[in-house]
């Protein structure tokens, strides 16, 4: 049975309330102690039938609910838990005309707001407004609770659905948390990541300037620090190059300890490094135009100084013998110059040449066919070569330059032996960084370092005063290495001998 109460009076505030209680008349006592306070209207619905009951709940959406403990056609039990669970934010206040603090406390716990005796229903306005404070302060806690909740969700969210990995780690360094970025980034799964240390997973190298670092965010009480560049090192061994900004969470809960948040650079390291590359490889070659302008000067300079000297013998020459004696000195500074133009132009096709044939050569035949092309010289010298190249070792080479390059060292260890000793020659390779070392050692003459090491590699540069020497051979093996992108590299000590280091890349 449902029966609106008229209302007396429009108040400032209404509050529609639902009464559950047996007979109009008790629902009407309770208007009338309602009714007692003029600064309130109260807009009530009566009913004792659970299927109303539960139909106003949707369509009127009441305040507060009224419950009478001596309601017989519902369970008091049945409707306190039905409306914690489904209208919770509706305060349920339980009246009747005894109670034990047992049962009281039985309802609070199954979810009433509060309970009342009906001989003291007059102070029934008064335990609605502080159940109904209460439900809101109650509800501003829920509210808050549930807006932390989902803000730490979608934190949560946007963390587990990064492309950058985030960690969380305690004071000792062990990981307690890692988003799934980890994987894409350094190859761990969360579970191979979670409990390791965030140190084993640093470059050794970086680990001085993480703690020099570290040490400011401690020290100056910072709340985060950046590194603008550091290496990890990826699960199969490789670096991977990331900036990362580690915060301060010591104080919060939880973690107390600190986060990293960091981002994969390597692809704009590649390119930074690429862009160094090529500007160190046009840096190199201005320096290297640059000296081949002062020896094309040079050069060129001394033989037209010298054909014009000539050219004015000649003119003042007043016999024919000595027009003749002229013109077998011009001839020579002729076929001087044309050798010298000869040597340059070697050089600059060196230099240009951009469109190298690269074949795989087996490094250890490759060598032994080249000592065999040199026997005769070998043989006259006296000379015993050792070579401890591994069969296995193969390299990327133009196959002429590399002739070039083992014919000119060798040579150059035959030609300058030492005359109290048989040549010995050493010929081994080994790994360095991203080279293969081919190192070529001899018992020779050796050269002063201190004295000649600045014009080694010069053209027309000799050290021994051989007559033959045309100073030709080291300066063009250099241009040769570094064009196949290498560099070549000089050991010596006087009277004991040297180490030429092809590094090949």
């Amino acid at each position: 049975m449902l029966t609106k109460i008229p209302k007396k009076n429009t108040k400032i505030i209404k509050f529609k309330t639902l009464i559950l209680q047996d007979s109009l008349e008790e629902a009407l006592l309770v208007k009338q102690k309602l009714d007692a306070n003029k600064e309130y209207s109260f807009e009530l619905h009566f009913t004792n039938e659970k299927t109303i009951f539960r139909a106003l709940l949707t369509d009127i959406k009441p305040d507060i609910i009224i419950y009478d403990l001596d309601l017989k056609q519902m369970d008091v039990t049945e409707t306190t838990t039905f409306c914690k669970m489904f209208y919770a934010e509706i305060p349920l206040i339980i009246v009747a005309n005894d109670f034990c603090n047992t049962k009281a406390i039985e309802f609070i716990e199954l979810g009433a707001t509060d309970f009342l005796l009906k001989k003291n229903l007059e102070t029934l306005p008064t335990t609605i407004f502080k159940a109904l404070k209460q439900n809101k302060e109650k509800r501003a806690i829920r509210l808050e609770k549930q807006k932390r909740w989902e803000d730490s969700q979608r934190f949560i969210g946007l963390i587990e659905h990064s492309q950058d990995p985030v960690i969380a780690y305690d004071m000792e360094g062990t990981i307690i948390y890692v988003s799934p970025a980890i994987f894409s980034i350094l190859g761990y799964t969360v579970a191979e990541f979670l409990g390791t240390n965030v140190i084993d997973h640093i470059f050794e190298n970086d680990l001085q300037n993480r703690d020099e670092i570290f040490k400011t965010l401690i020290d100056e009480n910072k709340k985060f620090v950046v590194f603008e560049e550091e290496r990890l090192v990826h699960k199969d061994g490789h670096i991977v190059w990331v900036r990362a900004v580690i915060s301060d969470a010591r104080l919060t809960p939880g973690i107390e300890g600190f986060i990293t948040n960091f981002r994969d650079i390597t692809d704009r390291k590649r390119k930074t490094q690429e862009l160094q590359d090529s500007f160190d490889l046009v840096k190199e070659q201005n320096n290297r135009m640059l000296n081949f302008s002062y020896i094309v000067s040079h050069n060129l300079r001394s033989h037209s100084g010298n054909i014009q000297s000539i050219v004015g013998f000649m003119e003042k020459a007043t016999d024919q013998a000595e027009k003749e004696e002229m013109l077998f000195h011009l001839k020579n500074a002729s076929n001087s110059l044309n050798e010298t133009l000869y040597n340059l132009n070697e050089v600059v096709s060196i230099q240009s040449n951009t469109t190298l044939k690269v074949e795989s050569l087996i490094l250890s035949p490759f060598v032994e066919q080249t000592i065999t092309n040199l026997s005769n010289q070998i043989c006259q010298s006296k000379a015993t070569i050792q070579i401890d190249i591994s069969k296995e070792i193969y390299i990327k080479y133009n196959k002429g330059y590399l002739e070039s390059i083992l014919q000119n060292i060798l040579l150059n260890s035959i030609k300058y032996s030492h005359p109290l000793r048989d040549p010995q020659i050493s010929i081994s390779c080994e790994k360095q960084d991203k080279f293969l070392v081919l190192s070529i050692s001899d018992n020779g003459l050796g050269i002063d370092l201190k004295k000649n090491k600045h014009k080694l590699f010069g053209m027309y540069k000799t050290f021994h005063g051989n007559g033959d020497a045309l100073g030709l051979g080291l300066f063009m093996s250099k241009n040769q290495v570094e064009a196949m992108g290498g560099k070549i590299e000089v050991d010596s000590i006087l009277d004991k001998g040297t180490t030429f280091k092809i590094y090949i890349k």
